[in-house]
C-alpha cells in the first residue's frame, strides 16, 4: 500500500523534567539515537520533530510488516529483538509529572558513557501521540480510552523492540532507557479495562515486568518540592499538583512487583536527587555485569 507523508509543523516542545536547579529545557537531541552526538545539525524545531515523527511511524510500519511475514521474534533483516543479551540492559524510567526524568536521563547517561556503555534513549510514547494530535480521552473515556491505550501499547512495544534490536546488533555493552514503560499504562486506565487489555493481547504483568532490568521512579515535584512543580515545560502535562501526587502513587503501585524498583524522592535538593538516581542505575549495572 502506498503511503504519502506530508510535512507537518509541530511546535517546539521542551523535554519533560526541566532542571529545577538551572532551568535549562531539553531539545530533540535528548533522544540520542536520531541526532549526532556533539554536533549542531542546524535543524529548525519543526523540521526535526516532523522527521522524528516520520521515523517513528516508519519504524512501526516496518515492525508490522515483519509480523505479517510471520517474523514476530526479529525484524526483516534478521536482528533478534526479543532474545535476552547480557550486554544490553533495559531501564524503565518513570515517575509522576515534573519529577525530573529528562534531566536525570541526561545526567546518568553522561556517567554511563564515561564508563564505556552505549546509551540509547527511547522517547516517551504518550508525548509522541499527544504532540501529534492524539488527545488522551481521560480516565472515563470508555471505549475511546481502551482503543487509545491499546494502540499506545502497540507503539510502545515496537519502539522497545527496535531500540533493543539496534543495541544488540552492536555487540557492545549498552543501556536502553525507556522513557516510561508498559506498566505505566496501568495508571491511566480503570483496572477492569487494564485486565481486558492484557487478556486481548495475551500478556501478563509478569511478562511486562520481565522486559526491564530496572524501574527507576522519580517522584513528582508536587510531593515534597511543590514550589518547583510546573506545567510550563511540557505541553502534554495538564495535571494539578494534587492530580500529580495521585498519579505518582498509582505509578508506584503499578510497578511495585518489580524486583529492582528504585524510588527517588525529593528528600534532598535537586542535584542530590539526580545523584541518587545515577547511583541506583550504576548499582544495577554492577550487579548485572558481575553475574
Amino acid at each position: 500500500r502506498a503511503v504519502h507523508l506530508r510535512s507537518i509543523d509541530v511546535p517546539h516542545l521542551p523535554c519533560a523534567g526541566k532542571s529545577e536547579s538551572d532551568g535549562t529545557p531539553g531539545d530533540p537531541a535528548a533522544f540520542g539515537l536520531f541526532l549526532p552526538k556533539d554536533q549542531d545539525v542546524g535543524l529548525s524545531p519543526s523540521y526535526s520533530y516532523a522527521n522524528f515523527a516520520a521515523g517513528i511511524i516508519a519504524g512501526a510500519m516496518l515492525g508490522y510488516s515483519a509480523s505479517l511475514l510471520g517474523s514476530n521474534k526479529s525484524d526483516v533483516r534478521g536482528i533478534t529483538s526479543e532474545t535476552p543479551d547480557k550486554k544490553v540492559h533495559c531501564v524503565a524510567l518513570t515517575g509522576g509529572p515534573c519529577g525530573g526524568k529528562s534531566t536525570s536521563l541526561r545526567a546518568f547517561s553522561k556517567e554511563l558513557e564515561e564508563r564505556g556503555y552505549n546509551v540509547y534513549r527511547a522517547p516517551e510514547v504518550p508525548t509522541i501521540l499527544i504532540s501529534g494530535g492524539c488527545a488522551y480521552p481521560g480516565i472515563d473515556g470508555g471505549e475511546m480510552l481502551f482503543a487509545y491505550e491499546s494502540h499506545l501499547m502497540d507503539l510502545q512495544l515496537q519502539i522497545e523492540k527496535s531500540f533493543k534490536g539496534i543495541a544488540e546488533s552492536t555487540g557492545k555493552p549498552c543501556v536502553v532507557v525507556m522513557d516510561r514503560g508498559l506498566l505505566d499504562i496501568k495508571a491511566y486506565i480503570p483496572e477492569d479495562k487494564w485486565n481486558e487489555l492484557l487478556k486481548r493481547k495475551n500478556w501478563t504483568e509478569e511478562y511486562l515486568l520481565g522486559r526491564y532490568d530496572m524501574v527507576l521512579h522519580l517522584v513528582t515535584a508536587a510531593n515534597g518540592a511543590e514550589k518547583f512543580y510546573t506545567k510550563s515545560n511540557n505541553a502534554a502535562r495538564t495535571e494539578t499538583p494534587a492530580e500529580a501526587r495521585a498519579l505518582d502513587d498509582k505509578l508506584i503501585k503499578s510497578w511495585q512487583n518489580h524486583k529492582r524498583h528504585a524510588i527517588i524522592d525529593n528528600s534532598s535538593d535537586f542535584q542530590g536527587k539526580l545523584d541518587r538516581a545515577t547511583t541506583a542505575v550504576i548499582a544495577m549495572l554492577d550487579s548485572q555485569d558481575s553475574k
